[in-house]
């Protein structure tokens, strides 16, 4: 019987750390998504550009009525590229 106790407390143990891990892995996404947010911002303070001429470029890019030159494609496919393998 002392066997099933000690398995018990050790379902409990793990379960404990399960909660544990799971809340750090929710706030570690949140930093994350924190950092990318403030990265956004800062590329679009470097751009020097206005609240309404930025919504309007990001309307027309979702619509496809504007399109990245060339070689930002190549860009962006190289970052993507270089983030998968990392």
């Amino acid at each position: 019987m002392a066997t099933i106790e000690k398995i018990e407390k050790d379902i409990l143990k793990t379960k404990e750390k399960i909660a544990e891990l799971q809340k750090k892995v929710r706030s570690l996404e949140t930093q994350k998504v924190e950092a990318e947010n403030l990265q956004i911002v800062q590329l679009v303070k470097t751009v020097n550009i206005d609240n309404k001429t930025l919504t309007a470029l990001l309307k027309a890019y979702s619509t496809g009525k504007f399109e990245l030159p060339e070689e930002y494609k190549a860009e962006l496919q190289e970052d993507t590229e270089h983030e998968k393998q990392a």
